[in-house]
């Protein structure tokens, strides 16, 4: 898990391509034990944006979820206190995966993810 201020990841997933500029409908979001770093599917490598976690450090993570479903997250966030922390965290409970977005109220918003390397073989998409 991450946790990083609202308007940190707000402005992260803001620098997420438009759908039409990528040959993929693909984000890619890692998390190092420090900051979150966004890049595309196409082009994993390249970063984009980063935002840097605060707060308490967990293990790393890497998913890639749909384009598609930044716009949806980003209406969601203009709802939220931007000064307040949120939790990005892939969830493999079940296949698919999900990344899920739990600010400090407790409503939690999540998508599905189209790969998520470090989930356990057994729960990857």
């Amino acid at each position: 898990m991450a946790q990083l201020k609202i308007r940190d990841l707000y402005g992260l997933l803001s620098r997420a391509p438009r759908r039409r500029d990528l040959e993929q409908d693909g984000i890619r979001l890692v998390y190092d034990g420090t900051a979150v770093h966004l890049s595309t599917a196409d082009h994993p490598d390249t970063v984009i944006a980063t935002a840097r976690t605060c707060g308490f450090v967990t293990g790393s993570w890497d998913v890639t979820a749909y384009q598609a479903s930044v716009a949806t997250v980003m209406a969601w966030m203009r709802m939220l206190d931007r000064e307040d922390l949120i939790d990005v965290s892939p969830f493999w409970a079940s296949a698919p995966a999900l990344i899920a977005f739990t600010p400090a109220g407790g409503q939690t918003g999540a998508f599905p993810v189209i790969a998520c390397p470090t989930a356990p073989a057994d729960r990857r998409p």
